[in-house]
């Protein structure tokens, strides 16, 4: 069995919501900074939505965190801690009085976190400021959402990594459960900015050329989180434990099997998998867009939560 963190991890539904979040907003903030490079004038309302959904989903991030550590300065002690003695802090970069363990999952999170949020600060104030009447920063939109869209990947996988890090039986095999964490990231953050487009916007050709093309990459998402998922869970299976075993079940037939299949699989799944690929969303008006997209938005919460739910209860 791989060593883990010797105490294992307890999180509430307050880390649920911040993986979520950290996960849609990374997502959106990619999806808006693609359609910004592909042509910023034909995607104008994917940008504009993608960066203040990013920006509106980060911001409570931190303050989840900060919530569930219980004081804020143990958030700074994430980021950097004093060091009191030379000794401490092999392997890290030393600032001065400080050390830095960017190798470590929680340092690395930690300031990934801070400096995305910078990012979609400054993305969705460009946005703002031309909305108000004024003249784009363009090229710093560019190369911010350049940066911004890599550290929102790194937020929306690390979490995968963490809980591969602690010694819960379910996660101890979970190889691809970083992989899973991406593709619902990249799935609900497109997910997200087609239902406010859905809700918001006009039904023009522009806007339904646009929720088309946000569906098929919410698709195209859905089905690497189909095979990730898959191998997620051949991976826990071949384990051979009996602790990891008993894990499993609690995932695919236990207390939390009802909220897996119908919530995560058939709800978050099946469901828009089939809207989209039967032809029903190109054929339909904003309301199917917006519950296909509800969907996928529902179904990307439930995976999270209730992996890591059933990984906590053994």
């Amino acid at each position: 069995m791989e060593p883990g963190l010797l105490k294992s991890a307890d999180w509430p539904l307050l880390i649920d919501l911040y993986f979520f979040l950290g996960g849609l907003a990374g997502g959106a903030f990619l999806v808006a900074t693609v359609g910004n490079w592909l042509d910023a004038e034909r995607y104008r309302d994917v940008v504009r939505v993608g960066y203040y959904i990013a920006l509106l989903a980060i911001i409570p991030a931190p303050i989840l965190l900060i919530a569930d550590l219980g004081l804020p300065a143990r958030f700074l002690n994430m980021l950097m801690v004093s060091k009191p003695a030379v000794t401490i802090g092999e392997g890290a970069l030393t600032v001065g009085p400080f050390h830095l363990k960017p190798w470590s999952p929680m340092n690395a999170g930690a300031w990934a976190l801070l400096a995305f949020s910078v990012a979609a600060f400054l993305a969705a104030l460009d946005v703002f400021l031309v909305d108000r009447g004024g003249r784009s920063m363009a090229a710093l939109r560019r190369w911010v959402g350049v940066v911004g869209s890599a550290l929102g990947l790194f937020i929306a996988g690390y979490p995968g990594v963490l809980l591969g890090a602690t010694a819960r039986p379910l996660f101890i095999s979970a190889h691809w459960v970083g992989a899973l964490f991406l593709a619902v990231g990249a799935s609900t953050g497109a997910a997200a900015i087609t239902f406010v487009l859905s809700l918001l916007s006009g039904w023009g050709a522009g806007v339904r050329d646009a929720i088309v093309r946000l569906m098929r990459l919410t698709t195209f998402a859905l089905v690497v989180e189909v095979v990730a998922l898959l191998l997620f869970i051949i991976s826990v299976a071949s384990a051979g434990s009996v602790g990891v075993s008993q894990a499993l079940s609690q995932l695919l037939s236990g207390p939390y099997s009802l909220l897996f299949w119908i919530g995560a699989v058939v709800v978050g799944l099946v469901a828009p998998l089939a809207l989209q690929l039967g032809g029903v969303i190109r054929n339909a008006g904003p309301a199917m867009s917006a519950l296909a997209a509800g969907l996928v938005l529902i179904g990307g919460f439930v995976v999270k939560y209730v992996i890591i739910a059933a990984g906590q209860a053994v």
